[in-house]
């Protein structure tokens, strides 16, 4: 399984990936790049949107996406990339979340344009509603098949990961018994995924910003304590890129190719962007399409190119890169910068990060299980939680390999339709997020609403 997951990613599909991202860029004439930033501030700081049992606000819907987006792939995945991949894997998780602006952005945009009226409809708040009307006759399959890889990934995989992840660590740390962090970990995601959405966007809005906020501000502060170090790890990402890394003392190093492959499958495990996750929060809605579209561009925006980032730089000024990897090797960079306490903040943002992943993705996959005719949503719920019962006691090396080959599947089986969808609305799209930006920008349409 892992030499599978190797081949599809090294370095074909990471070349597809981006190569779609340079497409949807020129489709969208790079708006989120231009104008994404502003136009998110003005909506977010203007929103006035209520949320309800089936519609989220522009403001809690963009929260509870970045909840479930930030998470284990931060942290862990972060480590596991330059271990794997050398300093320039960083570079490219940046290009990938760049370019994944741009997919979210349009996933998004042909959700909210696309869907159903009634906000009870199995397709509504979905990728599913733009691929079941566009994706017909021989290809009508492909949105049943996207629900049942995003209802896998979601229940089995995501969750498993992230389950593992924050027991090993807390157990490395706090000699804290699996059993023990199994069975809280499984009643806290009990206490919120069983009262549905409302509850699982009220928590992931009110938990997520303030654990984010500490560790950015842990992770900022050990980078301006050693700045020489910092900006030496900043070079090395540039340069590695694009050069072969080699390791002082030995044979082995990395190659560019390696840099690349770890880079954007590591990315895209960590923001999600060409999935279609996007949709579950911020489609949740009835408003101007080109609205939503700004607001889930800046989720890979905030979960790789700061997050990660600053994760990535904290580890590359430390000494263990080389020798250690994962959720350890970026605890261990902390605690070199800021003491016992540094360690702590990573093991405590791992817990949050890991809990609001697993509660996001909760919602996702219920909603693709609803989709594909599953109708007893307690029943889904109490297997989901058998599930994050049973992820620390399980060996993951197998479940990240083939967590990497069903994202690869849903890239395939989602960006490229997505791309013909776009292309057959893309001057209408244009013209929606032109007018949303100008709106804003001018202060004509300080809500976001039509």
């Amino acid at each position: 399984m892992e030499t599978l997951a190797r081949w599809i990613w090294d370095p074909v599909l990471c070349l597809v990936y981006l190569e779609l991202g340079l497409i949807f860029f020129y489709l969208t004439r790079g708006i989120a790049w231009k104008k994404g930033l502003p136009v998110f501030f003005k909506i977010f700081r203007h929103d006035h949107s209520i949320s309800t049992d089936s519609i989220v606000s522009h403001q809690k819907a963009f929260l509870s996406s970045v909840a479930a987006t930030v998470g284990i792939g931060n942290i862990a995945g972060v480590g596991t990339a330059i271990h794997l991949g050398g300093p320039g894997a960083l570079f490219w998780m940046w290009m990938s979340a760049l370019f994944g602006m741009f997919f979210r952005m349009a996933s998004t945009y042909m959700a909210i344009k696309l869907q159903p009226a009634d906000v009870k409809s199995l397709s509504f708040a979905t990728p599913m509603s733009y691929l079941e009307k566009y994706m017909t006759g021989r290809w009508r399959f492909i949105s049943r098949f996207v629900a049942l890889l995003l209802l896998i990934q979601g229940v089995v995989l995501y969750n498993l990961v992230q389950a593992n992840s924050l027991s090993q660590a807390v157990h490395n740390r706090f000699d804290v018994p699996h059993l023990l962090t199994a069975f809280l970990l499984t009643l806290c995601v009990g206490l919120v995924i069983l009262g549905g959405l409302k509850k699982i966007v009220n928590y992931s809005s009110a938990i997520a910003p303030v654990v984010i906020a500490v560790y950015t501000i842990s992770g900022l502060l050990i980078l301006l304590f050693r700045p020489l170090a910092s900006l030496s790890a900043l070079g090395q990402v540039f340069y590695y890129a694009f050069n072969p890394c080699s390791i002082v003392g030995g044979i082995a190093g990395y190659s560019v190719f390696q840099a690349l492959q770890f880079g954007v499958s590591r990315g895209v495990f960590s923001h999600m962007s060409g999935m279609g996750t996007s949709t579950f929060f911020q489609a949740a809605n009835k408003e101007t399409p080109a609205t939503g579209a700004f607001m889930a561009a800046i989720t890979p925006f905030v979960d790789t190119i700061i997050i990660c980032t600053i994760s990535g730089l904290v580890i590359l000024s430390s000494p263990y890169w080389q020798n250690q990897t994962g959720a350890y090797l970026t605890a261990i960079s902390f605690e070199d910068g800021l003491g016992v306490s540094g360690q702590i903040v990573v093991i405590a943002s791992l817990i949050v990060f890991a809990f609001t992943t697993i509660i996001g993705f909760a919602h996702i996959s219920e909603k693709c299980f609803r989709y594909l005719g599953g109708r007893d949503s307690l029943k889904f719920r109490m297997v989901l939680l058998l599930v994050t019962f049973l992820g620390p006691f399980l060996n993951l090396r197998f479940v990240w390999s083939l967590s990497d080959i069903i994202i690869a599947t849903i890239i395939i089986f989602h960006l490229i339709p997505l791309l013909y969808i776009t292309l057959i609305n893309r001057k209408e799209m244009y013209g929606d997020l032109q007018k949303v930006a100008e709106d804003n920008l001018s202060g004509k349409n300080l809500s976001g609403a039509m």
